[in-house]
């Protein structure tokens, strides 16, 4: 699986996000790895996601010695730059 995992805001705190991650963890439980990026913990965006990834039992990288690379979210289309 490959996306985000999003709640519309009036759904907040109903349970709904925890029911979709349980089911997400169920459904690719015989992976083994589970990765879903959030922001920083130091946004408070990713200080509200990072809470409710915890409940379930998620870690941050730092948690578990891990590290990671990516690329910027919103990177140039290099497909036809020039050499």
């Amino acid at each position: 699986m490959n996306g985000d995992v999003v709640v519309n805001p009036a759904y907040h705190r109903q349970g709904v996000g925890r029911s979709l991650v349980e089911h997400l963890m169920r459904r690719y439980s015989h992976c083994r790895f589970f990765l879903l990026p959030t922001d920083h913990e130091s946004t408070a965006e990713g200080e509200r996601n990072h809470a409710f990834y915890r409940s379930p039992g998620f870690l941050s990288y730092e948690e578990k010695e891990m590290a990671g690379s990516g690329l910027p979210r919103n990177r140039p289309d290099l497909r036809n730059a020039a050499p």
